[in-house]
């Protein structure tokens, strides 16, 4: 897993480009074939019956392929937070991959979601799907066979699929880009607030020379002054958990934004069984909020 966490954009090691058209294309079945997709049901948290189920690509060097503890603790937080980050508010995910807290915020009652990775088209095509597929019933509850979800940590409330479905939007959009386009997606009702409530980062600082970027787009994209940025993450990497946590050093160094760690949770099991690092680290979902300052919104 480490190693491949280093991820090239075509380029060899030496920096060379290895493009050179059809002069030394490999004979037609010589890689083998792209795994099929799999799927993972993450289950609410008592007294919710509702189950999301994600589709994964097969295989992803974006990581896409794969549904992180740190996305499954956010979920957890987010639904245990429902009342002041999600119901009626507007949010943003980045690097979504299956898009799992973007789900659950819309079964909760979200004004508007909009689930956002990199414009890559197996991505979002994969988001796509589970916007309209995800969202079901768990089968071990008593309930009929319609198809109906129940919003959690509250009232419980019964409401179609396909209107959960109706909040969400997937949109491909790379870090630290012109952010316009995901402004444009707010409910006319919302678009005065100048960004959305409620964003989510879920295991994206692990890549370091992202940080200014995905800064960068928090900053574009975060309604002032009460909006809230979650940031989960796992170190997957021990050896480099100061380097992910530099993120949040550029943050304070903005000086008008704060940041609070708001949990602290070991899995049972790491992601990988056979990885570098200690496994008790490894086994870390650390979370945090950015907020802006007091009087950020005047500025």
């Amino acid at each position: 897993m480490t190693d491949l966490l280093d991820t090239h954009d075509g380029a060899s090691d030496d920096g060379s480009d290895t493009g050179a058209g059809g002069l030394f294309a490999e004979p037609e079945g010589y890689y083998p074939p792209t795994p099929p997709p799999t799927f993972v049901t993450h289950n609410l948290l008592p007294p919710s019956s509702l189950a999301i189920t994600v589709r994964l690509v097969g295989k992803s060097p974006l990581w896409g392929h794969l549904l992180w503890n740190a996305s499954r603790i956010c979920a957890n937080y987010i639904q245990t937070h429902a009342d002041d980050l999600v119901r009626n508010r507007t949010i943003l995910e980045f690097g979504a991959g299956a898009g799992l807290p973007s789900l659950l915020c819309a079964a909760l009652g979200a004004a508007a979601v909009v689930v956002t990775d990199y414009p890559d088209p197996d991505l979002l095509e994969n988001l796509e799907y589970n916007r309209t597929h995800a969202i079901t019933k768990d089968a071990s509850s008593d309930v009929n066979d319609k198809p109906a979800a129940e919003a959690s940590s509250g009232a419980e409330e019964s409401v179609d699929v396909s209107t959960i479905a109706s909040r969400i939007a997937c949109a491909g959009y790379r870090w630290g880009a012109d952010a316009e386009p995901l402004l444009a997606m707010l409910p006319p009702e919302k678009k005065s607030m100048g960004g959305y409530d409620t964003l989510i980062l879920s295991d994206l600082i692990f890549n370091h020379t992202q940080h200014e970027a995905l800064l960068q787009s928090i900053r574009l994209t975060l309604a002032k002054p009460h909006g809230v940025a979650l940031v989960f993450f796992t170190p997957h990497r021990p050896w480099l958990y100061d380097a992910d946590m530099n993120f949040f050093t550029l943050v304070r160094d903005t000086g008008d934004m704060e940041v609070t760690q708001v949990l602290e949770h070991k899995m049972e099991k790491a992601m990988f069984d056979v990885d570098r690092g200690d496994e008790n680290v490894r086994r870390m979902v650390y979370g945090y909020r950015i907020t802006w300052k007091d009087g950020a919104a005047s500025e």
